[in-house]
């Protein structure tokens, strides 16, 4: 599955943590349409539900949404 397949399923409220499965960087995002569009044709290798934190306006914050969706995603392959 591709990850702009994906995208149309997740909550638009849900925070969202993109892990790269070969670098293994990670990217927080506030919502789903923050996640930059170039991530739409990487395969989705994996998904799970982490515990994250998220500054907003500099603040450190657990609120409401402490939990993100992770999603580990394979670059599309080169030809």
């Amino acid at each position: 599955m591709k990850f702009g397949d994906l995208r149309q399923m997740i909550d638009r409220t849900a925070r969202i943590q993109i892990c790269d499965h070969v670098s293994g960087d990670y990217m927080d995002y506030r919502f789903v349409e923050d996640v930059p569009h170039e991530n739409d044709s990487r395969t989705v290798f994996g998904i799970g539900l982490v515990r994250s934190e998220y500054r907003e306006e500099g603040v450190l914050s657990y609120g409401r949404n402490c939990y993100a969706i992770e999603i580990r995603l394979l670059e599309p392959k080169q030809f």
